[in-house]
């Protein structure tokens, strides 16, 4: 009786042990879930030169991005008879680009970006946008690119010299506030956007500046290593139908100084009407590109120095070649050039990539007796350090005239940059 009595107590001690057993295996497994589901909510941390944050399903991300530019420029006037006027001599370095931005993902197909510059103590939003884009089509809204020409299409990182043409600079088509459609593919895009005014310039109403703009390009690359990119863009720009006394000015290569040298009458106008075409072609290291543009004025019944529009134009050839043998290529699916991938970076052992480059720049903005035009020759070298740091030097002589076929003034510039960004 007694050792039948053990034996049941051995027993329900036993049975007591197993199911404590069960209990503890139970809950460690139901930790080890919770711990996983846990690690699965938590974001992808990573680090390139700045924080990316990623959601575990892709659907979500935030990314820090900025750029910080110096330049240094040695600029000299001369009159038309090659004597200098040092009352206009530029030697100086300038914060060129002091900007801060976030972008990223919202629900996957979203995506938003906002970028701040800070120039002059001053602080203001140079992009700011939502963009949707699913099945080869994207939507944005906001300040944005107005999407014209390839060399304002282009980011300042891969340009070959520290500014753009100087006709393109002069007609002002820069970021507002608006919406762009775009259906895109792997070697081509076709763009449509409808524009106010710049966010800083206006208040929105409809007595605001108007802007409506279209872009095209193809560009293949094809079996040979040869890679293409033709391009048309154009936009009409008004005053809500209003007259409006307009007219373009630019500063030769440089940012700094005060002096525009190159410059159009003010005439009294209703409408600009802006057209031009892109052209490059890309064999390995070596590569040539080229733009013309042309820009009309619509006349207003108040305008009377001059009875018939006006029309100027302007154009560059491109030659660049990589002494370290990369090289660089548009992409297609939104017509601009890519990043440089520099495979052998400096601090890793490796040169970087150096690439030289000239440009024949020229620029006319001359109508009857009035405006000046320039012609510009640069050359420039890129020290390509690594994927975020670049190193540009820049010399350009540029010889304006008047509509006289006068010349009125001799500008050398020569400029250093140094550009980090992320």
């Amino acid at each position: 009786m007694v050792s039948n009595d053990l034996l049941l107590l051995q027993q329900q001690i036993d049975d007591l042990k197993t199911s404590n057993d069960d209990q503890s295996l139970n809950n460690s497994e139901a930790q080890n879930n919770a711990e996983v589901e846990e690690e699965k909510e938590k974001p992808i941390y990573t680090w390139n030169a700045g924080p990316r944050f990623e959601s575990r399903d892709g659907r979500f991300s935030f990314r820090l991005s900025g750029r910080l530019t110096y330049d240094y420029g040695n600029i000299t006037y001369k009159d038309g008879l090659g004597i200098e006027r040092p009352e206009e001599k530029v030697d100086a370095i300038a914060n060129r680009h002091q900007e801060l931005g976030i972008r990223g993902n919202i629900f996957l197909d979203i995506s938003y970006r906002l970028v701040t510059r800070f120039r002059d103590n001053e602080a203001t939003v140079r992009l700011a946008f939502l963009e949707y884009d699913s099945g080869k089509t994207r939507i944005s809204a906001g300040q944005i690119r107005t999407f014209t020409t390839l060399d304002r299409m282009t980011p300042p990182q891969n340009h070959n010299f520290t500014e753009r043409f100087a006709f393109v600079n002069a007609i002002r088509a820069n970021q507002r506030v608006g919406v762009a459609a775009a259906r895109y593919g792997k070697d081509w895009s076709v763009t449509g956007g409808y524009y106010y005014e710049d966010i800083y310039e206006t208040d929105l109403s409809l007595d605001e500046n108007h802007m409506i703009t279209g872009r095209l390009n193809y560009s293949p690359h094809l079996d040979n290593g040869l890679a293409l990119h033709f391009g048309t863009s154009f936009f009409t720009r008004n005053e809500n139908g209003k007259p409006y006394d307009f007219n373009y000015r630019t500063r030769p290569i440089s940012r700094q100084g005060d002096l525009r040298p190159l410059t159009s009458e003010e005439f009294n106008i209703t409408r600009e009407n802006f057209i031009g075409g892109e052209f490059a072609a890309i064999y390995g290291d070596f590569g040539i590109q080229t733009e013309y543009a042309q820009i009309s004025n619509i006349l207003s019944n108040q305008e009377t120095l001059t009875s018939r529009n006006p029309k100027y134009e302007g154009a560059y050839i491109e030659l660049g070649y990589f002494l370290t043998g990369e090289s660089r290529t548009v992409d297609g699916s939104d017509g601009r050039y890519n990043n440089v991938d520099v495979d052998s970076p400096v601090g890793s052992g490796g040169i970087g990539e150096i690439r030289v480059a000239a440009r024949y720049d020229v620029a006319d903005f001359t109508h009857e007796t009035f405006g000046r035009k320039q012609k510009s020759m640069i050359f420039s070298s890129v020290w390509f350090l690594n994927d975020h740091l670049r190193l540009i030097g820049t010399y350009g002589h540029s010889i304006i005239k008047n509509a006289q076929d006068i010349k009125t003034d001799v500008v050398d510039t020569f400029s250093a940059r140094l550009m980090f960004f992320f």
